[in-house]
């Protein structure tokens, strides 16, 4: 289903370059020796002059700061490491890595780097129960303060339940990952996807199918997967083939032929045809203006690629009734779209409509849509407000520090 060795491998490296214990470590903590002993490592890991790392990495661990329970030496292990595992071995990281942590002198930060680095390892030598363990102990400790799992974590430990066909928590963490990451992310949307559908989670499939087109409108595999979802998989071609022909005789008068009829021309990737059938029965009084059917008809028109008559239909749909999740789906395309002040509009509207799948999520996104548009004030007062919720903590502490270093600017 997944090429989820050649992911998991690229989600090793975010981030991977730049967090080696030189980072990790300052000259207030280890001495100046140590500290341009690790810089000079560091400096030919990110050469790639791994000889030369290598031979200075033996001298280093062979010579100085044997004993395990020292800061120094966690420091050590860790950049051991990484030294192998950005060159791909796996298999010779693991063991550098589960010493560095073994006795917790590592900082906070560098104790959940290196168990993320130790979790990515893991996945690549197939121990997906050590994978699963590793990162659940990391969010318990990175939770105490405040911390919780990233985006891309909570995507591996995901990937790593699907390996061991645990479906359920597969959906669950995967499906976090996507709803706490900034940007949508293609690849994470295709396996939230395809976990909705295996488990029959039809709607929930629609929304992330919908994101999916945004995110790529040109593969047309992904139309005929979203269309697929509407009968949950059931074909109907023997009982909705004759409706076609009864709408252009004009001889079709029941709402509920017209909505099938729509349903159909989705399920075949013909949505201009369902735009057609569901503007025709609006026109005519054939089909009732609700909520509902002004979905089915957005649906429709993002099928189509008319990404502004849906958002258009969306609002339309919110002037009926009001509901939480279609705010914030507008939102959403307008965040992606670039479009600042409809994305904070629905944000807004959104929140005042109770919208809390995600708690801090609406602020966080708030708070950077301002910040596009210079109004650093206000992007700080969003921002102040996520930094209270676990879940947006972290983004907003970074983001805080960038606003207020471009207000200085």
């Amino acid at each position: 289903m997944f090429k989820i060795k050649k992911i998991i491998y690229t989600l090793s490296l975010i981030g991977f370059i730049g967090n080696a214990p030189i980072i990790n470590a300052s000259e207030d903590t280890i001495s100046q020796w140590t500290y341009n002993y690790f810089k000079r490592i560091h400096n030919y890991m990110e050469m790639e002059r791994f000889e030369d790392a290598g031979r200075e990495l033996e001298t280093l661990a062979n010579r100085y700061f044997k004993n395990e329970r020292s800061y120094e030496r966690a420091l050590i292990n860790q950049l051991y490491g990484q030294f192998y595992m950005i060159q791909g071995d796996f298999y010779s990281a693991i063991p550098w890595f589960e010493k560095a942590v073994q006795f917790g002198y590592l900082n906070l930060p560098g104790e959940i780097q290196t168990r993320s680095n130790l979790a990515a390892a893991y996945f690549q030598a197939g121990r997906y129960d050590d994978v699963i363990k590793t990162l659940l102990m990391t969010q318990e400790m990175g939770m105490k303060r405040g911390i919780d799992l990233s985006a891309s974590n909570f995507v591996m430990l995901g990937m790593a339940y699907y390996q061991l066909n645990d479906i359920q928590p597969a959906y669950k963490y995967i499906s976090k990952g996507n709803d706490v990451s900034e940007k949508l992310n293609e690849d994470w949307l295709q396996y939230e996807f395809g976990l909705a559908v295996k488990l029959k989670k039809y709607n929930e499939a629609i929304e992330v199918g919908q994101f999916l087109i945004f995110v790529n409108p040109d593969k047309s595999t992904y139309w005929k997967q979203l269309s697929g979802v509407y009968y949950g998989g059931n074909n109907e071609d023997q009982s909705l083939a004759g409706l076609e022909l009864a709408f252009e005789k004009g001889a079709m008068e029941k709402e509920v032929d017209f909505l099938n009829l729509s349903k159909y021309f989705l399920y075949k990737d013909l949505p201009t045809k369902a735009i057609k059938v569901l503007n025709f029965g609006f026109e005519n009084k054939k089909i009732k203006i609700d909520k509902k059917n002004l979905d089915l008809l957005a649906d429709a028109y993002f099928l189509s690629k008319d990404r502004e008559e849906g958002i258009n239909t969306l609002i339309k749909s919110l002037d009926i009734e009001a509901d939480s999740k279609t705010s914030y789906k507008i939102a959403r395309f307008a965040f992606e779209a670039e479009n600042w002040d409809m994305a904070i509009k629905y944000f807004n509207r959104a929140k005042s409509e109770k919208w809390n799948d995600v708690p801090g999520r609406i602020d966080l996104l708030t708070g950077i849509a301002y910040f596009e548009k210079d109004q650093f004030n206000d992007a700080l007062k969003y921002m102040e407000i996520a930094i209270n919720y676990d879940e947006s903590k972290s983004a907003a502490e970074g983001w805080i520090q960038y606003i207020k270093q471009s207000m200085g600017a």
